[in-house]
């Protein structure tokens, strides 16, 4: 079991969240499909049942630095993963905002609506590129949901693959693990 990568995980999705809303001290509450969730954990994949019981009956998450991690089955094969205030807190006073991401936020925050400079697939490029020339920007097939991925092959400065959508004068991303990216947007196609 991967429990540092999914712990990462959890902490750039917390650290994401209060780069966009501010910091909170409350229960975070993270929702994953159990296929994406065993692919975090590097698990057999399993249904969402035998999953949440063998996460909610082992040691490995009663103690982390976020606190105690809970699961639970939220319908079908949606896990709730569940961390307490406390870990809203460790990520707001020991993870360092990350430069790129606070980049992007911005970029998407400030201008993704036509009332405002409209935000261009080559604006996103240029932030991309403004943090590392190795960087890839592919233009998706029609049938997915988004119009472009963005990614850096070397995970330099992070690891996520940038889904982006243009859509009646919004301009949106979706982050994905590679994993996912290739599991559940390629298979899309």
């Amino acid at each position: 079991m991967d429990k540092i990568k999914f712990q990462e995980n959890l902490i750039d999705q917390i650290k994401e969240a209060q780069l966009k809303l501010g910091f909170a001290k409350e229960t975070i509450r993270l929702y994953y499909p159990a296929a994406s969730l065993c692919r975090l954990l590097n698990l057999e994949c399993k249904s969402g049942e035998e999953l949440v019981e063998e996460l909610e009956n082992g040691n490995e998450f009663k103690e982390t630095p976020l606190g105690e991690i809970k699961f639970s089955l939220c319908g079908g094969e949606r896990i709730e993963v569940q961390i307490p205030a406390e870990g809203a807190v460790y990520v707001n006073e020991n993870i360092p905002d990350p430069p790129f991401l606070v980049r992007i936020i911005d970029l998407f925050g400030h201008r993704h609506h036509s009332s405002e400079e409209e935000l261009t697939i080559e604006d996103i490029c240029e932030c991309f590129k403004s943090f590392n020339d190795n960087y890839v920007c592919e233009k998706m097939e029609t049938e997915t949901d988004f119009d472009y991925v963005l990614y850096f092959p070397d995970e330099q400065p992070d690891a996520w693959y940038y889904c982006i959508k243009f859509e009646m004068n919004h301009v949106i991303y979706h982050r994905f693990t590679k994993e996912d990216y290739i599991s559940i947007v390629k298979c899309e196609i």
